[in-house]
């Protein structure tokens, strides 16, 4: 069974891996913290708000896939 935070940091990793996002450029710009993704990746669990902002701006960029630039690198 997946906990909720183990299916928020999959969809996270899912969307920097299918738009080549660095990860700190993504951190940045969802939440203004560029070692977030690394924090998640070390087992931070972000506040529900912090979450709800994420999900927002992956699903923003997914509605205007444009915005992702293809030479972005994955961190």
């Amino acid at each position: 069974m997946s906990t909720i935070s183990n299916q928020f940091r999959e969809r996270v990793e899912a969307f920097l891996k299918a738009t080549g996002f660095r990860a700190t450029e993504f951190g940045r710009q969802a939440v203004g913290d560029s070692a977030f993704v690394l924090n998640l990746r070390r087992g931070r669990s972000p506040t529900l708000a912090t979450a709800d902002k994420v999900l927002a701006f992956i699903d923003e960029m997914e509605a205007d896939p444009s915005r992702c630039s293809p030479n972005r690198k994955a961190a």
